[in-house]
Order: C-alpha cells, then sequence, then structure tokens
C-alpha cells in the first residue's frame, strides 16, 4: 500500500472517530460514488479552493446546455411570448432562491447582480445617497475580517472605524438614542480564515440603535452552509451573496433584501434601462432632482436591477439550485459533510511536528472546527521550519502546483485578518507598503514575518482522497525528518578542469532557446549574451510580456540568428502555422518599412518597461495563429526609456549597476552538467522522468567540477574575459516544463526542492554577469573554453565539510546540509520568485 493510501486508510479510521464524537459532522460517502462522473474536472487534481469558487457539475451543464437549445428566451424588457417566458423563469428562479433560505417572499427580495461585490456597490451607494439627501452624516462600522469589498464602503461614509469582535459586540449592545444613520457590516464566515460569527449582531443592532442598518457579507458562509432567514425580526436587513461560490456556475451575485428596510435604498443617483418608469431627455439637462424620469417602485428588484438583467445566467441558476439539491439533498448536508473533513484536516495538520517538536504549520484560527457554528472548512495557516522561521507561502504555491494541488495563497483580499494573525501593526504595514508591498506580488516574507497565508478550503464535492493528497503534500515537503548518516553519494575530490558543454540564448523571452553553434565564438557583454531576450512576445489585451509558465507551448516557438544575413528566424514546432518568420535584427529600422513599431508600456517581474510592438499584422497573426493567444512580437529598445532595468540586490560592481534588460533577475544563468547527475538518479528511483538540462533555460553549461561545485564559485575565466558569480538562481514549476513537447510533469521541481531547498527557496544555478575582457565592455565564449574557475573563501560559521555539500539519502528528505555563502545575492530576502524565462 502506498502512502497515500495507507494515509487515506488510517484517515478513514479517525473518521469514524470523527462521527462519533461530534455527530453534527458526518462524511457523504455517496459524494464518492458520483463524483468522477460529475466532476470529470477532477481527475487527477486535489481542488482545495472552494472559498474562491466551488465547481459545476456535468449534469448541470447538459442541463442548462438542453434548455437553451430547445427553448427561446427574448429579452425580458419586451412583450412578446419568448420575453414573457423569460420573465416567468426570472421570477420563479427569484421564489427558489428565497426558499432556499427559508427568506418568506412577503418579507424578503433577491436583487440579481454581478457578484458579491456589486451587491456591496448597491448598498454603499444607496445608504450614501439617502443619507445626503435627508442631511445625514453615514456612519459606517465594519468588522476587522472583513473582505475588501466591504472595507471599500469606508471612503463613503462621513465617519467609519473598524471593529474587532469584543468592540462589535459592545457596539451593537448597547442603548443609543434615535437620530443616528449607519451600517454596520461584517461577514458571516471569514473568507480568510473560516471563523463564523454571529448572526445575532444584526437583532442586537436593530433593538439598540434606530436609524442603524446592517449588511451581512455571507459568500463564504453559504458556499458550504445553510443560512436560516425565516425570522424576519432578527434577519439583517441585507445580505450579499455569490452564486458561483455556492454552485460553480453561473457567474452571478444577489442581494437579499429585508422589505421593511428597502426604502433607504430607493434613492441611488443612478437609475436607467429596466429601473426607469418613465423619462423624458430635454435639451437643456435639469437639475438632478428634476421631474424628467421617474424610478419604478414595488419591490427592491425593480428599482435595483439597471438594465437588461443577464437572464441567461439567472436561468442557468434554476437549474443550479435544482441539480445542487438532486446531488445534496440540503446545504445542512453538505455543512455536515464538509465540517467532517475539516475536522480531519485540522487534526491532522496540528499533529504534524519536528522532531524537535515544534508545529509543522501555524493555523490561523481559535476554534476547534468540530464548533459548526464557530468555524467553518476553511483553514489559513503558514508552515514554519524546525527552527520556528516562516516558509513563504509562494514557495509552498509552486509546490503544490507541482502535485496538482490547487489553493490560494497571499492576503486573501482579507487586510483585517492578515494584520490579526500575522501579527502587522498599522506601522509594519505602511513599511511594507513603503518597502514595495501590493496585492498579488511575490512579497510573502518582509522581516521575517509572513504578509499573508495559504489557505485550504473544502467544498461539496471534496472527498476524503482530498484531504488525503494534502496531508501526503505536507509530509513529503515539509516534516522535517532526523537527519541520516549514510550518504548515496560520493563527494569526489575536485577536479582541476571544466569546459563549456553549451551555450543557448534565448532571443525571444520564454520561447525555446537558440544553441550557439559550436564553431560560433559568441560576444558576452555587461547585459548578457548577444541577442539573449532581446525580444518578448506581449499580449495585444493587457500589453504584459507572456512567459511559459503561463503559456507553456511558448517552447515550442523556435528562434534562431543568423549574423551574417542580421536576421531573426522564428520556426514553430507542432504549432499550427506552417511559415517560418523572419525579422530583421538591425537596430533601427526606416520609417517607410512596414516593420513600423509602436511604444508599449508593459512589466517584467513586477517591473514596469517601455518596449517597442510590432505593428505589421504579418507578425502578429503569425504568433496569434500559433500560441492562440491575441499576441504580438515586441523588441527592448538599446536605449531605453528611463535607463533601463538593472539587477536588484548583487555583489558591487565597478560600474554599479548591473543592467538586464528583459531578463528576470541577472544578465547570465549558468549551470553544472554534473549538478543534475545526483538529481536524475534519485528521481529514477521513483520513476520519474528524468530532466534534461535545458529545462532550468541556462545560457552557460559547464562540465563539471562536481555535483554543485558551482556553490563555491566567485569567478570564471575563459580565454581572456571572466564572469563573477553572484549568488544561486531561484527556482519555480516552470522547469517542470519539457522543452521539446511543452508537456508539465511534477520533476524535476519536485525533487529539486527536498535536495537544494535553502531557507525555504528551491535553488539550481548560479547568476553571473560580465566583469571584463579583451575589450573592456565585451568578450567571446565558445563551446569547448577552458574555465578557471575561482573559489570563495571558505566562512568558517557556514563550511561544514571540504566539499561543501553533502547529501542525506532519504528520499523523504532530501536536503542540502550546507548553507550557501553569505555573500551571495540568495541571503538577500526579495520579492522575486522568477526564473530566468
Amino acid at each position: 500500500m502506498s502512502g497515500r493510501a495507507q494515509l487515506k486508510a488510517d484517515l478513514g479510521k479517525d473518521l469514524k472517530r470523527v462521527e462519533r464524537v461530534f455527530p453534527e459532522s458526518k462524511y457523504n460517502a455517496q459524494v464518492e460514488e458520483f463524483r468522477d462522473a460529475e466532476y470529470p474536472q477532477l481527475k487527477d487534481v486535489t481542488y482545495l479552493d472552494h472559498a474562491a469558487t466551488t465547481l459545476y457539475s456535468s449534469s448541470l451543464i447538459d442541463t442548462i446546455s438542453t434548455d437553451l437549445k430547445n427553448n427561446l428566451f427574448g429579452n425580458p424588457h419586451s412583450l412578446c411570448p419568448s420575453s414573457q417566458a423569460t420573465m416567468r423563469r426570472i421570477e420563479d428562479t427569484r421564489v427558489r432562491v428565497l426558499q432556499l433560505f427559508n427568506a418568506d417572499s412577503e418579507h424578503f427580495d433577491v436583487v440579481f447582480c454581478a457578484n458579491a461585490t456589486a451587491a456591496i456597490r448597491i448598498v454603499s451607494d444607496a445608504l450614501a445617497a439617502h443619507a445626503e439627501s435627508v442631511g445625514k452624516r453615514f456612519e459606517y462600522r465594519v468588522h476587522e475580517d472583513a473582505h475588501t469589498s466591504l472595507v471599500g464602503i469606508r471612503p463613503m461614509a462621513s465617519d467609519s472605524l473598524t471593529l474587532d469582535s469584543r468592540e462589535m459586540d459592545a457596539f451593537v449592545g448597547s442603548k443609543a438614542s434615535t437620530g443616528g444613520f449607519g451600517l454596520v457590516a461584517y461577514p458571516a464566515q471569514s473568507n480568510m480564515s473560516g471563523r463564523r460569527y454571529p448572526l445575532s449582531w444584526t437583532q442586537s443592532l436593530r433593538m439598540n440603535r434606530p436609524g442603524w442598518y446592517t449588511l451581512l457579507d455571507a459568500a463564504a458562509l453559504v458556499t458550504t452552509s445553510p443560512l436560516d432567514l425565516s425570522d424576519r425580526d432578527a434577519a439583517p436587513d441585507f445580505v450579499t451573496l455569490s452564486f458561483y461560490k455556492m454552485f460553480g456556475y453561473p457567474d452571478l451575485g444577489g442581494l437579499l433584501v429585508r422589505k421593511e428596510s428597502s426604502s433607504v435604498l430607493q434613492g441611488r443617483h443612478y437609475f436607467g434601462g429596466g429601473t426607469v418608469s418613465f423619462v423624458m431627455n430635454p435639451r437643456n439637462h435639469p437639475s438632478r432632482h428634476a421631474p424628467h424620469a421617474t424610478r419604478k417602485s414595488g419591490d427592491p428588484h425593480d428599482y435595483l436591477e439597471d438594465g437588461t438583467v443577464p437572464f441567461h445566467s439567472i436561468i442557468a441558476l434554476d437549474h443550479a439550485l435544482l441539480d445542487h439539491k438532486r446531488l445534496y439533498g440540503s446545504f445542512k448536508t453538505i455543512s455536515q459533510h464538509t465540517q467532517a473533513l475539516g475536522i480531519l484536516l485540522y487534526e491532522a495538520i496540528k499533529s504534524r511536528k519536528h522532531p524537535n517538536g515544534r508545529h509543522v504549520a501555524e493555523i490561523y484560527t481559535d476554534q476547534h472546527p468540530s464548533l459548526s457554528q464557530l468555524q467553518g472548512a476553511t483553514f489559513a495557516l503558514n508552515f514554519q521550519r524546525s527552527d520556528g522561521s516562516f516558509i513563504g507561502y509562494n514557495d509552498v504555491l509552486k509546490l503544490a502546483a507541482v502535485r496538482n494541488i490547487h489553493l490560494r495563497t497571499g492576503g486573501l483580499c482579507n487586510p483585517g485578518g492578515v494584520m490579526k494573525w500575522m501579527e502587522l501593526s498599522e506601522r509594519e504595514m505602511q513599511e511594507n507598503f513603503a518597502a514595495g508591498k501590493r496585492c498579488g506580488d511575490e512579497w510573502d516574507l518582509m522581516n521575517g514575518k509572513p504578509t499573508g497565508a495559504v489557505r485550504i478550503s473544502l467544498g461539496a464535492m471534496s472527498t476524503l482522497d482530498d484531504v488525503a493528497a494534502f496531508i501526503s503534500f505536507v509530509d513529503e515537503f515539509y516534516v522535517e525528518k532526523q537527519p541520516s548518516l549514510n550518504s548515496g553519494f560520493s563527494s569526489p575530490l575536485p577536479q582541476q578542469g571544466a569546459k563549456v558543454k553549451r551555450i543557448s540564448i534565448y532571443p525571444i523571452k520564454s520561447c525555446a532557446p537558440f544553441n550557439i553553434p559550436a564553431t560560433q565564438p559568441w560576444k558576452v557583454m555587461a547585459q548578457g549574451l548577444e541577442y539573449d531576450r532581446e525580444f518578448c512576445l506581449i499580449h495585444q489585451g493587457t500589453g504584459r510580456v507572456m512567459d511559459m509558465k503561463t503559456y507553456p507551448k511558448m517552447a515550442l516557438i523556435r528562434p534562431s540568428i543568423n549574423l551574417e544575413e542580421q536576421t531573426l528566424s522564428i520556426h514553430p514546432k507542432g504549432l499550427p502555422v506552417s511559415a517560418v518568420l523572419q525579422i530583421p535584427l538591425r537596430e533601427h529600422i526606416p520609417s517607410h518599412s512596414h516593420l513600423i513599431t509602436k511604444k508599449c508600456n508593459s512589466k517584467v517581474c513586477g517591473d514596469s518597461i517601455v518596449v517597442q510592438a510590432y505593428s505589421e499584422k504579418r507578425i502578429s497573426d503569425w504568433f496569434s495563429s500559433a500560441l492562440g493567444v491575441p499576441c504580438t512580437l515586441a523588441r527592448y529598445p538599446s536605449k531605453p526609456d528611463g535607463g533601463g532595468r538593472f539587477m536588484k540586490n548583487h555583489l558591487g560592481q565597478k560600474k554599479g549597476e548591473i543592467p538586464i534588460a528583459l531578463r528576470n533577475e541577472s544578465p547570465i544563468l549558468v549551470t553544472n552538467q554534473r549538478s543534475l547527475e545526483p538529481i536524475n538518479q534519485v528521481i529514477s528511483t521513483h520513476g520519474g522522468k528524468q530532466a534534461d538540462i535545458s529545462v532550468f533555460r541556462s545560457n552557460i553549461v559547464v562540465d563539471g567540477p562536481e555535483p554543485f561545485d558551482e556553490d563555491k564559485w566567485l569567478q570564471i575565466g575563459f580565454r581572456n574575459s571572466s564572469l563573477q558569480i553572484l549568488g544561486p538562481c531561484r527556482r519555480c514549476h516552470m522547469i517542470c516544463i519539457d522543452q521539446d513537447t511543452s508537456e508539465r510533469s511534477p520533476e524535476p521541481f519536485a525533487t529539486l526542492s527536498k535536495m537544494r531547498t535553502i531557507n525555504g527557496k528551491v535553488y539550481f544555478g548560479q547568476h553571473g554577469t560580465f566583469l571584463s575582457g579583451d575589450n573592456e565592455d565585451t568578450g567571446l565564449i565558445q563551446i569547448g573554453d577552458e574555465l578557471e574557475i575561482i573559489y570563495l573563501v571558505p566562512d568558517p560559521e557556514t563550511s561544514d565539510t571540504d566539499s561543501g555539500e553533502s547529501y542525506n539519502t532519504d528520499s523523504t528528505n532530501l536536503t542540502a546540509e550546507s548553507s550557501f555563502p553569505k555573500t551571495t545575492a540568495a541571503n538577500t530576502e526579495t520579492p522575486s520568485s522568477c526564473v530566468i524565462s
């Protein structure tokens, strides 16, 4: 029995205990019976991001498709038969949505909108307009553990405060005189940590603070839990929903409105389309309050659903409600199912410890998931080493992707939760921002503290195998093992010689290499090898530079350089274009040429750049057809605006900054062919696919001296030139893309992460920069050149063996025992997780 299978069997035994001890947590074994048929998209995938969106079933898509093919649905604003049929379906769906929440249609209404954020915007716009019309201050109180969509209301209020749970209790429970006007907003369940908050706050506020309203963000809660609004006196005034989080499809949101509170929503400044009762368009624009237009009255949806409602999506929602009930019965059943899995997951993670007894992960909740009224089946956590230091969540994301585990990392759109659980003060948050921290970037650790977390969220179609897969992943990569005293790799004596085995340039960033012929010397300069990453592909919609991680078929675009003819030829391999595209290499294109370029603002590794995009349709059509993506070719100018891009966090150089143009981190990447041998030995023991050195996309491949000897290099000399070694190259799962086929596999990243992880970062190869040559600014390098290596002076505080590295051959914990030299760029805390692409 495999390790994962045994783990699943053990979890199955634990499940029986959970169901005995916590009767409200019961695993629905029927999910395993229909999952393969209903969710084929989950084949070989562990999906743990249900808080972002759950998954749609095959039967739902089939039913919707059949309905749309067999029935005619017109715009509901017309009076023709097809339109009236549409209107009937919309109204039927409204009733079914209200019934799902036990909300009597006499007292509640549902407004359809784009998503939960749009629903929040409807409420905030209306309340701000109402306060203006009656001459009152719009006060706002929001819970600290709120999604950014709730935080977004703050600028619209006259004054606003963020409250923690204790302060919220005090605020809603204290009596206040009449005359105030405000909104209290909070999540029913934290989208970050899964913590659930009291629905009783709404009734307390209504009793104690006349003139105040409640907005409940229920999007995270109702993904896996029922919400009962049968007691209208205790119900929130407004409830926001995301139906795609509940059913996977359609992409639709909703606002549940308590009709007794709805009058405050009637004064929004904008109304048009479906919310207009009468309108004329006078020649002279009247004041806003002139009677040239009349808003619809009636139920809230009549005066809040501007324009034509997304009627096809609403019809799809009708099917989603019915399909979900057929598969799962009720949200109570889903809640029991996910809570049972949540208890197993939570307890399994909590039980994982390093040999010194320190927990492998810090889970950000103060409640056990058996208390379903306080904790849902969503967890935020960060992994930590045996010394207590944290592992960056971006590194976790990369390894999870290699094992086909889908989860969410980062700030999770919950700044208050991050500040609370990461123990970040306002000052620290401001300092992080000043240092460059932004939403969605690569800064996962700053000053030793995480800037976000790993989120795991379970859903209706999650199974015991999903929990087993994640725990197996934790055991494989994050539980440190006792070091083995046996070494499976001999440590040969250093060899005296090393040669250049291969030279590669990548004329188009993230596309295939052009391997320099053995007979051809190649120019090397401060910015790297000539023509290396001088071109790129940019997306015609976003203007962003494209990369192979997102578009793996870029590996099949094969450029070649002809120095004599000064042309760049681009060959497709296995792509739906046959012609070879040729681009002149001359720097200045005549203005009368058909290859006119235009400036385009773009980004590389977070840096803003300006490139010259080719305007000719022939070129954009060629690349767009080859990749199936609207894109075109661009070139980095020889004299870029703003002085160009430069390498950050490097050793000093006499000329100051090191230029890198379109390269990710450094001008040149050097790898050692010998260093791949021990990695492939381990891969072969597991029956995995052995890696070719090409996946590391280096410029210079060296043959020798011994595996990982490059970690000790300071400089390498060739002919009359030399390169300075700047530090090891941090890797991501881009190295899992086969450069010949563009297919992905777990290796070599999975094995490399066990053998070459230092301070939580995975490394292979060394960054370098040109120092000097025959000509002060340029040199030549050629395959077969003998290399003269200058080694770093060992630091007695960090070096532990003469050979520099030793390997633990326990296949579950292959870790480089020595650390990289302190003087290299790898030891600076940088945001970049890019590889040379």
